[in-house]
């Protein structure tokens, strides 16, 4: 089985979370615990997926559409509509 390499989550990890303590002044604690429990990291971590050819700012994008329609596919990422 193909998994994402560790120094590749870890990248996504840490900039999706200043991504979201940036800008909704979260503390580091709850914005982790609000992406790492996310759909959208789930599929991050899916090598089927293969998200990691989007970028930081991508995934957070994916990660706020989750956020506030409730499914990441809505991202004009995944629907391919840029």
């Amino acid at each position: 089985m193909i998994k994402i390499p560790a120094f590749s989550l870890e990248y996504y990890d840490k900039k999706v979370i200043e991504h979201i303590m940036d800008k909704y002044a979260m503390s580091q604690m709850d914005a982790s615990r609000a992406f790492l429990t996310s759909e959208t990291h789930a599929m991050l971590e899916n090598p089927e997926m293969a998200m990691w050819e989007f970028s930081d700012r991508a995934i957070f994008d994916m990660w706020e559409t989750e956020r506030i329609t409730g499914d990441p596919r809505n991202s004009v990422y995944i629907r391919s509509e840029m």
